[in-house]
């Protein structure tokens, strides 16, 4: 009785252990079988998809845009001006509207460049004034931070000085001369008058240089009160009004490449803060050089070029650099990676030259407007002691 009661106890005390072994290998084993009807969960699952989404549009519509410059983001959300209008009769069709404004497929693309039989004549150059040369890189030499495009002309000898003439470099509020020769000759065709009115919209009104931005809406002005506030006070609203009578970045590109330019052209409405609107020294001298062509306007209007550009308000750069009883007609530019003016200066002996300064440099570094200022003097000097 007693033998049995310890023998049933063994065998209770041995079940309970291997129950227990059993239990606790099954909990570290893995399953050995699965169970059917059950989808394979799959490392794809594991992603939210619409967290990605959230988060990139979150980088691309908020962080990026913050990173930028606070006071270019602020500015250039106001100024924008994405719903200027533009005559669409002036387009022959979208595809050339694309190509014109080279923005094809986000690829530069200017075209065919008449320049065989250009409507502008190209300038005449005989032999580089070598001194000149020395004496203004000497100057260049004092601004290792600054990059100069200089180009200068002399009418008499047809000499010229280029130092990166060629280069391609933001054009800032200069881009606004091609324009006002393109209205005159518009204005030739029959195209526009020179009196017609024009209303000033929220199209056109933007920020920057000029005061027409702080008008009363649908405020009127004339082609001719245009062409003067967008050359003397470099009003930029002025300046979209006129750029869209004249079939905008499209007609003017267009008109461009006829003129045999393939280095200038526009991409944007003004302020072009960025830079994105483009010349070179050379190209703007040819175009000065051009706005007193008999054979590109009539009389009549290359003297109402000079009148209005002898009148520019800006007189802080070329103007510095020659004697009051000098003249200048001319066009400032001024951004911040770049300062700029290109004119035409008549001596008070009738001798005339060509000059276009465009100066890269660090973001609004006031050592550019100096640099301009030297340059001008020095090129005048040399001309007025033949030093050249």
């Amino acid at each position: 009785m007693v033998g049995d009661c310890i023998w049933g106890i063994m065998i209770s005390s041995k079940k309970y252990k291997y129950e227990t072994y059993t239990s606790e290998y099954r909990l570290t084993q893995k399953p050995q079988t699965k169970l059917k009807g059950l989808p394979k969960k799959r490392f794809t699952n594991k992603i939210n998809f619409p967290k990605v989404i959230l988060l990139v549009l979150l980088l691309v519509l908020v962080i990026w845009p913050a990173s930028q410059k606070i006071y270019d983001y602020t500015l250039i959300n106001k100024i924008k001006n994405t719903n200027i209008q533009i005559n669409a009769n002036n387009i022959a069709n979208q595809a050339e509207k694309l190509l014109s404004n080279s923005i094809l497929f986000n690829r530069k693309f200017i075209g065919q460049v008449a320049q065989k039989h250009s409507q502008m004549l190209p300038l005449e150059l005989n032999n580089e004034m070598n001194t000149l040369h020395s004496n203004i890189q000497y100057l260049l030499n004092q601004y290792p931070n600054l990059i100069a495009g200089i180009f200068v002309w002399d009418y008499q000898t047809k000499n010229y000085l280029s130092i990166n003439g060629d280069m391609q470099i933001p054009a800032a509020s200069i881009i606004k001369i091609p324009i006002l020769l393109q209205m005159f000759k518009r204005i030739e065709r029959g195209n526009l008058s020179l009196y017609e009115k024009f209303k000033m919209t929220s199209y056109y009104r933007t920020g920057g240089s000029g005061y027409l931005q702080y008008r009363p809406e649908n405020a009127e002005f004339e082609m001719n009160e245009l062409a003067n506030y967008m050359i003397r006070t470099s009003d930029n609203t002025a300046t979209n009004m006129i750029l869209s009578a004249v079939g905008g970045a499209h007609e003017m590109n267009m008109a461009l490449r006829n003129w045999g330019f393939a280095k200038t052209y526009i991409k944007t409405w003004l302020p072009d803060l960025y830079g994105t609107n483009v010349t070179t020294p050379k190209d703007m001298a040819t175009i000065l050089y051009n706005s007193d062509n008999p054979d590109f306007l009539s009389l009549e209007n290359r003297s109402k070029i000079v009148e209005i550009m002898s009148k520019v308000k800006n007189t802080s750069l070329l103007k510095q650099g020659i004697p009051d009883n000098a003249q200048l007609i001319h066009k400032t530019g001024d951004i911040g990676e770049m300062l700029g003016d290109a004119g035409i200066v008549t001596m008070p002996d009738g001798r005339r030259y060509i000059i276009t300064v465009m100066v890269k440099r660090k973001w609004n570094d006031y050592s550019a407007r100096t640099l301009i200022n030297q340059i001008s003097s020095t090129v005048y000097n040399s001309f007025a002691t033949n030093n050249l």
